[in-house]
């Protein structure tokens, strides 16, 4: 029976990826096919490929000051950082040259921005791809594809369920970055969620401080409205929020991992290993349930 695994977008949060697939294989799983949005396209073509040890000492050797340089921040075209230093990375360290090089199929998706649609990756050269499924709007600008724009997958389709089933997943596992995300969670835990905001606001001031009054705003009280930062990145969780759930409700998978990652902002990049735990911590608390699960599939 082959065992999908479909890893969500969340930006930072998606570090919590390498410990879920580390603490499933811990159970005795294997995973066969895989697919990703964003971040999730990220470390899942990595895991593909058979570079995911690679990418997890990377990922836990990044300073605060490492993320920034990394990033690219300034006033690109089409976004307020360019990105190429993480992808050039990525493509060349951490994955596979094409889809068909890797050690497992693997799928990724992202948004055409003209149409609204879904677009599919799954064969051919990896590199642009991977760009077009982590291109979150205004961070990352657009890219790039034949006659098309592409943005980040997340837009239409935050945790692709759908994909790991073409490829011919019997049992599929999908990880949600964004359970903690629903507005009626942050109605409960307000203040927590405005230490997040200012935090991603803090990072993009630190690294282009005559961009400061565009990024941040501090001393906030009620008449005093958000930074571009705070806004875009809240804005994005709410709608990720709510386009998962809906996608979820219509495709389900047969377990659903949600990391309680509630005090993890945007570009929280330098906490890859809190992000490693609490992915861990996700699967070992429902170790029993995805085992039960499994078997219960498999006798079928």
């Amino acid at each position: 029976m082959k065992i999908g695994l479909a890893l969500g977008a969340g930006a930072a949060r998606g570090w919590a990826h390498i410990g879920i697939i580390e603490a499933l294989e811990e159970l005795g799983l294997e995973i066969s096919v895989i697919s990703g949005c964003s971040i999730g396209a990220y470390v899942g073509s990595a895991y593909a490929s058979g570079k995911l040890p690679e990418l997890k000492e990377w990922a836990f050797s990044l300073s605060e000051w490492q993320v920034l340089s990394l990033l690219g921040v300034g006033m690109k075209k089409g976004g307020l950082a360019s990105g190429d230093k993480v992808f050039i990375k990525h493509s060349e360290e951490f994955c596979a040259a094409t889809f068909e090089k890797m050690q497992k199929p693997f799928a990724l998706t992202a948004t055409d921005l003209s149409t609204g649609r879904e677009k599919i990756f799954y064969k051919g050269e990896v590199k642009q791809s991977i760009r077009a499924s982590c291109a979150i709007p205004a961070l990352f600008p657009p890219v790039a594809y034949k006659d098309r724009w592409l943005v980040d997958g997340a837009v239409v389709n935050p945790v692709p369920v759908n994909l790991c089933k073409q490829l011919g997943a019997d049992f599929v596992i999908a990880v949600n970055l964004s359970a903690d995300f629903r507005p009626e969670m942050l109605d409960n835990h307000n203040k927590e969620h405005i230490e997040v905001q200012q935090k991603t606001d803090d990072i993009f001031a630190r690294s282009q401080s005559m961009f400061r009054s565009w990024f941040t705003a501090e001393d906030r009280d009620n008449d005093t409205p958000p930074g571009i930062m705070t806004v875009m990145s809240t804005s994005l969780d709410i709608m990720q929020a709510r386009v998962t759930r809906s996608r979820l409700a219509g495709d389900p998978p047969h377990v659903l991992i949600e990391p309680h990652l509630r005090d993890v902002s945007l570009l929280d990049f330098h906490r890859a290993e809190e992000m490693y735990a609490a992915g861990k911590e996700a699967v070992n608390r429902l170790s029993e349930q995805i085992l039960y699960q499994f078997n219960y599939i498999k006798k079928l």
